[in-house]
């Protein structure tokens, strides 16, 4: 087990560390610290200790969602800093997290697409950052548009896909789009998460499960919106085709 060992390396605490209550999760997020090749999320039931660092191996980067708090009960986090030496000290400060249990509807998370591929996906909604991923590819013509989304929570965890407290609805905005026109939308899914980035954009081309959706119109200044009422078990692919 990795834990703390301050007098194995010359890394600082990880400052900064701030927590959010999210559904489903406690939403983590902390200042880099140079030289750290990776994180360790430590979580405790008291202030005071002990703290005993959460499964899933050390962390690339913040931020982080921790998937594993039981809904409704208080814990106190943690953070400390890894490199080829060893593991850092704790922060010296801890943060709470309390976990929101899922109401009657599901959190939802809003990806916003620009068509043009000028800007990333951007994402925004509860545990937008630490749960739900996205990237998009639109063509060089312009009359396609696929975008694909995916649940990053059974990246750092071993609950079941598609846990009932870690489903989200996504409302994907896609801007850039001709404008007053009409995009027929198909959905495709796939019951696993990618991997990375670079397996989302394979997956944007492959062959998946396929649901033809109603035609999409746009609004006068190019954009168009759809609500995604279904859970993210795993891969959704939204492709848009102009007509």
């Amino acid at each position: 087990m990795l834990t703390a060992s301050p007098h194995t390396t010359t890394l600082t605490a990880p400052t900064g560390l701030r927590s959010e209550d999210g559904t489903g999760h406690v939403f983590l997020t902390w200042k880099p610290v140079p030289g750290a090749h990776d994180y360790l999320v430590h979580r405790s039931v008291f202030a005071e200790g002990p703290y005993e660092p959460l499964p899933g191996g050390p962390l690339p980067h913040p931020p982080y969602a921790d998937t594993r708090a039981e809904p409704g009960h208080g814990y106190w986090y943690k953070v400390a800093a890894r490199d080829d030496r060893g593991v850092g000290p704790l922060t010296s400060t801890p943060v709470p997290g309390c976990v929101m249990a899922r109401g009657i509807a599901l959190a939802t998370v809003t990806v916003t697409v620009d068509a043009a591929g000028t800007t990333p996906p951007q994402l925004t909604g509860d545990g937008a950052h630490a749960l739900v991923r996205s990237v998009a590819g639109p063509t060089d013509d312009g009359d396609h548009v696929r975008v694909a989304i995916w649940n990053s929570a059974t990246d750092r965890t071993t609950s079941p896909a598609g846990s009932p407290a870690l489903d989200r609805t996504v409302v994907v905005r896609v801007t850039g789009l001709a404008p007053s026109a009409s995009y027929t939308a198909a959905l495709h899914g796939a019951d696993t998460a990618p991997a990375d980035a670079k397996a989302a954009y394979r997956a944007l081309g492959a062959s998946l499960r396929h649901s033809p959706l109603p035609p999409l119109p746009t609004a006068p200044d190019g954009t168009a919106s759809l609500t995604l009422d279904v859970p993210l078990p795993g891969l959704l692919s939204l492709h848009l085709f102009r007509v």
